[in-house]
C-alpha cells in the first residue's frame, strides 16, 4: 500500500505539472483538492473527466483549503513567493503540513520502489531552460 493512500493532498496549479501530480496521487489512493487561479484552468477538462472526485478550488486561497490536507503540492510554474499562494504556504508550514513539488513526488516514488521491491533504477535528468527535448531525443 502506498504512503499516500487515504491522505488528502492540495495541488496548487492545474497546468501540465499540476494535472500530472493529481493523476499520480489519485493512483496512489490519495484524496484530491486542486486549486488554480485561472478560470477555466488549462487542464480543467482533463481533471473533470479523469478525476471527477477531485475537489476543485478557484479564486482566493483561504486557510480553510488546508483543512484535512496532509500535503500541499506546488506546481513548478508557481513561485513560492507569488502573492496568490505565499500566505497559504506559510500557513501550511505553521500547521506542520508538508509542502512538496513534482520532483519530490518522483524521489519519494523511487524510495518506495527501493524499500518495497528492491528496485533502484538509474536516472538521467536533463534540466535547463532550452534544449531538453532535443537533448533527450539525441540520447
Amino acid at each position: 500500500m502506498s504512503a499516500w493512500s487515504g491522505r488528502t493532498v492540495l495541488v496548487l496549479g492545474l497546468g501540465d505539472s499540476g494535472l500530472a501530480m493529481a493523476r499520480w496521487c489519485a493512483r496512489q489512493g490519495a484524496g484530491l483538492r486542486v486549486w488554480d487561479s485561472r478560470a477555466p484552468a488549462p487542464r480543467e477538462g482533463e481533471l473533470a473527466r479523469e478525476l471527477p472526485a477531485a475537489e476543485r478550488l478557484g479564486g482566493a486561497l483561504e486557510p480553510a483549503a488546508l483543512e484535512g490536507v496532509a500535503c500541499v503540492l506546488k506546481s513548478p510554474g508557481l513561485a513560492p513567493h507569488d502573492a496568490r499562494i505565499a500566505p497559504l504556504l506559510a500557513e501550511a508550514r505553521r500547521r506542520g503540513i508538508e509542502r512538496l513539488g513534482e520532483l519530490d513526488l518522483f524521489a519519494r516514488a523511487l524510495a518506495e520502489l527501493a524499500a518495497g521491491q528492491g528496485y533502484r533504477p538509474q536516472i538521467a535528468a536533463i534540466s535547463g531552460t532550452n534544449g531538453k527535448t532535443t537533448t533527450a531525443a539525441m540520447t
